[in-house]
């Protein structure tokens, strides 16, 4: 079963960028090949900013993260691995 982790947000241009950035961060996973999802926190049809809480994909976003989108919301991109946690 696939599970989401090592969400993080990056600011970025354009999907490609924030791609780009995520993996250049060399993130380490258990699966050899995870699934990298990318979200832009603008184009969600039911995500709010001026909530605390969102969903986006398969997780959700605190109020901690919430201030970090904020801060650039339309360069703001949610990206994550969905990996096989079973490896």
């Amino acid at each position: 079963m696939k599970h989401p982790t090592n969400t993080h947000i990056i600011f970025a241009s354009s999907f490609q960028e924030a791609k780009k950035k995520y993996q250049s961060m060399d993130i380490k996973t258990k699966d050899p090949k995870p699934n990298l999802e990318c979200f832009k926190v603008t184009e969600l049809d039911d995500f709010d900013l001026s909530e605390d809480f969102n969903f986006v994909g398969e997780i959700s976003v605190s109020p901690p993260i919430m201030e970090t989108i904020r801060k650039d919301p339309s360069k703001a991109f949610v990206l994550y691995c969905m990996e096989n946690v079973a490896h």
